[in-house]
Formats: C-alpha cells, sequence, structure tokens
C-alpha cells in the first residue's frame, strides 16, 4: 500500500512560462543571450547529471565555461529570483489529485531539481504548497542522484513511497533504480508504452 507520492514540480504540477528567464538574461548578455537561451536546458541537464547539488559558485563557473559568458554569483542569484514570479499553468487535474490523496491521509511531497527560493514561492502562489508535507530542492540534492529520492522518502520505507514525473531519466528510471514505484506523466503521449505512464493526473486515482 502506497502512503508517500513523491511529485516533480516542472511540467507535472505546475508548467512555467520561461520567457521571463529569456528576457533577464537579455537584459544581462544583450544578443549574447541568444544562443544560451536557447541552450539553457541542456546546460542545465549536463549539471545535474554532474553534480550533487546546485551550489552558486559551482553552478556560475559551470555555465561560464559552457556557455563563453561572464557569469558570477549575482546573475546566479537574478535568475533565481526572476523565475520565482514566472506565470505558471496549473496541470490539469492537479488539485482534484492532491485532494483526494490527502483526505486519504497520504504523505503528499515535491522533489524539484532547481533552487528553493524559487521553488517554494511558485508553490505558495499557485496554492499548492498547502497539499505538501515536505519540499526538497536541488540546492540540497538533485535527481537522479539517488541521495534525492532517499532524502524524499522521509520516514517511509521504499515500498509505501511512489514517484509521479514527466521525465523519463529522472521521474521514472531513477526511482525505479531504487525500487521505489514510479509513474510517468505522459500527457502528449511521447513516450514508449512500455513505461507505466498516465496522461492525465485524475488517473491517479484510478491506480490507489
Amino acid at each position: 500500500m502506497k502512503k508517500r507520492f513523491i511529485f516533480d514540480l516542472d511540467g507535472t504540477m505546475l508548467s512555467g512560462d520561461y520567457s521571463i528567464e529569456h528576457e533577464y538574461f537579455y537584459d544581462v548578455f544583450g544578443n549574447k543571450a541568444v544562443k544560451f537561451n536557447h541552450n539553457i536546458p541542456k546546460y542545465l541537464d549536463q549539471y545535474e547529471n554532474s553534480h550533487i547539488k546546485y551550489e552558486k559558485d559551482l553552478l556560475s563557473h559551470f555555465l561560464s565555461k559552457k556557455s563563453g559568458l561572464p557569469f558570477n554569483e549575482d546573475i546566479i542569484d537574478g535568475w533565481i529570483e526572476c523565475v520565482g514570479f514566472m506565470k505558471d499553468k496549473y496541470e490539469e487535474d492537479v488539485f482534484e489529485v492532491l485532494d483526494y490523496l490527502k483526505t486519504k491521509g497520504n504523505s503528499v511531497v515535491c522533489l524539484t531539481n532547481w533552487f528553493e527560493k524559487t521553488q517554494r514561492n511558485r508553490l505558495m502562489r499557485s496554492g499548492i504548497i498547502d497539499y505538501l508535507d515536505d519540499l526538497y530542492t536541488g540546492d540540497v540534492l538533485l535527481k537522479p542522484h539517488k541521495e534525492a529520492y532517499y532524502q524524499a522518502m522521509g520516514d517511509y520505507p521504499v515500498e509505501e513511497c511512489v514517484f509521479i514525473g514527466d521525465n523519463v531519466e529522472k521521474d521514472y528510471i531513477g526511482p525505479r533504480c531504487l525500487g521505489m514505484e514510479s509513474i510517468l506523466y505522459d500527457k502528449e503521449n511521447k513516450h514508449s508504452d512500455s513505461l507505466v505512464k498516465i496522461k492525465r493526473l485524475n488517473k491517479i486515482m484510478d491506480i490507489y
């Protein structure tokens, strides 16, 4: 029986408008930001796979090396601040599912790969924070490193936990490597039918 439901944030509970991020880097770097903005997801994915957590000094050095742009910790601070106020859209059924899980007495937490200041602000503005027993962020531990999943389990044994998220590597394969059940949120049906996946979050209510 599952008692601990661990959710990813971006693309699973909320989907953000990252144009605010692009505008920020245009303000900082001018036209040199065009290539960097295009490569942000790739750079962050590379960082997350090679580092155990987000640290401002390490991230600024990493991005300077990758992009050739003069990053520093002040620029990272500005980035963290601005994306905390991005426009977010709720994923369909998210509140219905959270209500259902909490009404049944389950523990619900979020494990997300970014800085706490940003993610907590977004979760507070959306109202989702009220459903969460805890929030685990990338400035402490990063997915797909096993330590992040163990942390998000809290005091619950792995067989009582389930992970729900939209990223195959970080939200589906990562937890399964530890023996944790996971469900891929694949609303656009992009991934193989061999994976355990759902197109709508409310299917969680049918499973659990």
